[in-house]
C-alpha cells in the first residue's frame, strides 16, 4: 500500500498517522454537532473529549503491555522507548469508559447519557482509522486464495516479512465496513433512546454488543500475532465475549425499564 504519504528529504509523513487523525476528527466533528443535545457547555464538552482521549491512550497502552507481558519482562519490549507503538483497541475503549465515568461523577453527570452519543462517534471514526492499518500493512489478514485478496509489497510495510507479497484477507477493510454498520445501528438506537423507548446507555450497550460480535468473527481472518490468550481465545476474542455478554444483559434490562 502507501506507508509514506509524503517524503521531503529526511522528513517522512506516515500515511497511518494522517488517516488515524482523520478518523478522530470525523468522530469529534459529529459529536460537536450533538453538543447541545448532550446538554454540555463548550468548555465541558472539550474537557470531556480530552479526558476520553487520555483514557483511550492510557488504557490502550496498559492493555497492550498486559497482553505482551512476556516481551516486557524479557527486555524485547521497552515501554518508554516504544511508547508510540503498541495499543490495544479494547484497552482504549475500557480506558475511555473509566476516565469518562470519573469525569461525569466529579460533575454529577450521567456517563450513560453521553455514552449513547459516543456509541455513534466511536465506530464512525474507527471505520476511517482502521483503513490506516490497510495503508501501513499492520493488523493484517490470513493468507487466502479469494479473488479480492490483497498483497503488501512495499518495503516499508509493517507486515511480517514472511507475508510480503502473499495474498491476504483485507481484514482491515472488513472491519471498516463492520464499523459503518455498527454506526448505523448505534444511530438508530440513539433515536429510540431520545424517544424514550430505551433508557440512557442502551446505545452504548448496542455498540459494545454489535462490535463484540463483529470483532469475534473478524478475529478468524486475522493473520498477525493475536497475543497470549486464555482457553484458546485471543485477548480480543475474550474481551469481545465479555463486553457482548454484559451489553446484552444491559439492553434486556433497558427494554424492561422502558416498558
Amino acid at each position: 500500500m502507501f506507508p509514506t504519504l509524503l517524503r521531503i528529504g529526511e522528513f517522512r509523513l506516515a500515511t497511518y498517522g494522517v488517516v488515524v487523525a482523520a478518523g478522530y476528527l470525523l468522530g469529534i466533528w459529529w459529536l460537536t454537532r450533538q453538543r447541545e443535545k448532550m446538554g454540555l457547555t463548550e468548555d465541558d464538552f472539550w474537557s470531556l473529549v480530552y479526558w476520553l482521549f487520555a483514557g483511550a491512550l492510557i488504557g490502550g497502552k496498559l492493555l497492550y503491555l498486559a497482553v505482551e507481558w512476556r516481551a516486557l519482562f524479557d527486555g524485547t519490549l521497552h515501554p518508554l522507548r516504544d511508547i508510540r507503538y503498541g495499543f490495544v483497541f479494547y484497552g482504549g475503549v475500557l480506558g475511555s469508559m473509566a476516565f469518562g465515568t470519573f469525569w461525569c461523577r466529579r460533575r454529577s453527570q450521567s456517563f450513560a447519557k453521553f455514552a449513547d452519543y459516543f456509541a455513534v462517534a466511536l465506530p464512525l471514526g474507527h471505520a476511517v482509522g482502521r483503513l490506516a492499518c490497510l495503508t501501513s500493512g499492520c493488523c493484517v489478514g490470513r493468507p487466502t486464495s479469494l479473488p479480492w485478496a490483497i498483497r503488501f509489497t512495499h518495503p516499508e510495510a509493517l507486515v511480517d516479512p514472511a507475508l510480503l507479497g502473499v495474498p491476504l484477507h483485507p481484514v482491515q477493510a472488513y472491519e471498516s465496513a463492520a464499523d459503518l454498520a455498527v454506526t448505523a445501528l448505534a444511530l438508530k438506537v440513539l433515536g429510540w433512546v431520545d424517544a424514550g423507548k430505551l433508557r440512557h446507555g442502551a446505545g452504548w450497550a448496542a455498540y459494545l454488543a454489535a462490535y463484540g460480535v463483529a470483532r469475534f468473527v473478524l478475529e478468524s481472518f486475522r493473520g498477525d500475532d493475536r497475543g497470549q490468550g486464555l482457553l484458546g481465545l485471543s485477548p480480543a476474542r475474550a474481551l469481545a465475549i465479555a463486553t457482548t455478554f454484559g451489553a446484552v444483559i444491559y439492553l434486556a434490562r433497558s427494554r424492561r425499564a422502558a416498558a
